[in-house]
């Protein structure tokens, strides 16, 4: 007998006496007394420290307690003991997937199919992780025998359709979706899937036609509001787009509900202060909002005394009720109007720009004075008095997005003017995302990353004067395209900054210092990874750097 069979057969020797613990602990785990159930499998295996059911039972409780990491822990011990479980592996994979561990699932997802050539599920969830681990082809490959088994499963339909797409078969994707509604008509997802199709293939008609289906059966769904709102765009209903991307913001940042979590970031409570205070004293704002701007600046205070350097800080329980009615309330949003005539620069040199864009390997340029001066302090305005900057970062700055407010008609023209404006840049790529980001002049800018587009465009609109070094504060773009089988999570991750430095150190990446100017477009391939320069900015209001961004087409597509 070796020694991993001597070890399963001493765990085994308790099982008797660690029957009724397992039968009590499975009655409250039930029940749901989820306590009680923890004593009862902990007292399993404390007869028999690795009896496999006690392993696993206590495992799953563990999920569903969400300690993800004590889950895995004895899960990975449950699959130890008893390796020929496929119901182990399987849950062992549901875990690491959800904690992120790709690699683990796809393994314990593969384990479990092996052991068991017919577990549905367990085939889905390997397709599953493999798409969201970047292999679409091996995704497919597990769709498709999971829908041998079950072929009437709609998820599965729509799976499939989903991982079609990302490998650009489209009209493949498109005979998926129409699947999965044959057989559950109201499927959201497969509606709202079935329409970004369409769009690609080019069929617009339909595709709107799709996202609003998915509307009537979910009203507010803000998957396809988004996507609705991108599609209006597409076939030059602007009005049309910015109203879906105001019911998204409204939705998310126009609820007056008091901040769920007990935390509060020192960066976004020094922008409200600001902006706060900048408002009511131009007027922008009405005088009852001053006690508002009051109890900001006692948070503020409150922050100001942790000794803790970070920036996200935990708070009192209740302390966030004071700014409650405000803080989530988006007190004023007035998107500014299109431009007669053409928002862009008129003397913009149009071939000099695309040719040093195309003669650059891998394509970079910049483009001074992009907008006229009537669309740059339009934006500029619209980014000091609108109150939509909601989404918080760890290096201080603040974000919006167009489903946060920053839709507007006069961003959409720039947008779609710059594409026709400059035609072998863009091609046949269309706008897919747009977000400005507002810098703590205090705080360092954003990380390194890539972007899941075709085209980005990067534009400044602080005035000059703000920025102290005019050497840098801009952007630093390195030479070397994130590698194909990276996908978005990979090269667009904090926790992978590490990986991204040593492989762009391995290929020899040069970087590409482009130094900040106000209207100053960078336009460069997405693929590249790219990282905000050192900023060195004047700390007061109206000088915090503002950047646009927008995104054209999609990384399969360049």
């Amino acid at each position: 007998m070796n020694r991993a069979e001597r070890r399963r057969q001493d765990s085994l020797r308790g099982s008797n006496d660690v029957t009724p613990w397992l039968n009590e602990g499975k009655a409250h785990h039930q029940a749901g007394r989820l306590a009680e159930a923890e004593q009862a499998y902990r007292q399993a295996l404390a007869i028999a420290p690795r009896h496999p059911d006690a392993l696993h039972l206590l495992g799953l409780l563990s999920y569903r307690m969400n300690r993800l990491d004590e889950a895995l822990v004895h899960l990975s011990a449950a699959v130890e003991q008893q390796p020929a479980s496929a119901l182990y592996w399987f849950n062992l994979g549901v875990v690491a997937q959800k904690v992120g561990r790709l690699s683990q699932a796809v393994t314990a997802y593969q384990k479990a199919v092996s052991l068991n050539p017919r577990h549905m599920e367990g085939l889905m969830n390997l397709g599953n992780a493999l798409r969201d681990q970047g292999s679409p082809a091996a995704a497919i490959e597990a769709y498709r025998k999971a829908l041998s088994i079950n072929p009437a499963h709609p998820e599965l339909h729509n799976n499939l359709g989903v991982a079609l797409k990302e490998q650009g078969a489209v009209d493949d994707a498109i005979g998926s979706f129409r699947r999965a509604l044959e057989i559950k008509p109201q499927h959201v997802e497969a509606l709202n899937n079935l329409g970004l199709a369409l769009m690609e293939a080019g069929t617009m008609r339909e595709a709107i036609a799709s996202f609003q289906a998915a509307l009537a059966v979910m009203p507010g769904y803000q998957k396809a509001l988004y996507n609705l709102g991108i599609a209006f765009i597409w076939v030059g209903d602007d009005e049309k787009a910015v109203s879906c991307f105001s019911q998204i913001a409204r939705a998310r940042h126009d609820h007056a509900q008091p901040p769920t979590e007990q935390t509060a970031y020192r960066s976004r409570v020094k922008h409200e202060v600001e902006q706060t205070r900048h408002l009511l004293d131009h007027g922008l704002l009405v005088e009852e909002y001053r006690p508002h701007l009051a109890s900001l600046i006692r948070l503020q205070h409150l922050l100001d005394e942790n000794k803790d350097p970070g920036n996200r800080l935990a708070v009192p329980a209740g302390t966030l009720a004071s700014v409650a009615p405000a803080f989530n309330r988006m007190l004023r949003c007035e998107p500014p109007p299109r431009t007669e005539g053409s928002a862009l620069n008129s003397e913009l040199d149009v071939a000099t720009v695309e040719a040093r864009y195309l003669g650059k390997r891998p394509e970079t340029t910049f483009v001074d004075g992009l907008v006229n001066d009537q669309a740059l302090e339009a934006l500029r305005r619209f980014c000091w008095e609108a109150t939509i900057w909601k989404k918080d970062y760890e290096n201080g700055y603040c974000g919006a997005f167009l489903g946060d407010g920053f839709a507007s008609p006069l961003l959409l023209q720039i947008a779609e003017e710059l594409r026709l404006k400059f035609p072998r840049i863009f091609t046949h790529h269309r706008l897919t995302q747009a977000w400005a980001f507002k810098q703590d002049s205090a705080r360092r800018g954003l990380n390194i990353h890539a972007d899941a587009a075709a085209v980005n465009v990067n534009f400044w609109i602080t005035p000059d004067e703000a920025n102290l070094d005019p050497s840098s504060g801009g952007l630093v773009v390195y030479d070397k395209e994130a590698p194909k089988d990276w996908n978005f999570k990979d090269y667009n991750s904090d926790r992978n900054k590490p990986a991204i430095l040593a492989w762009l150190k391995e290929v020899g990446a040069a970087a590409i210092k482009i130094p900040y100017r106000a209207n100053r477009a960078v336009i460069f391939n997405s693929d590249l990874f790219h990282e905000s320069d050192h900023i060195a900015f004047k700390d007061d209001y109206l000088s915090r750097r503002i950047n646009i961004t927008l995104l054209y087409g999609h990384r399969l597509k360049a």
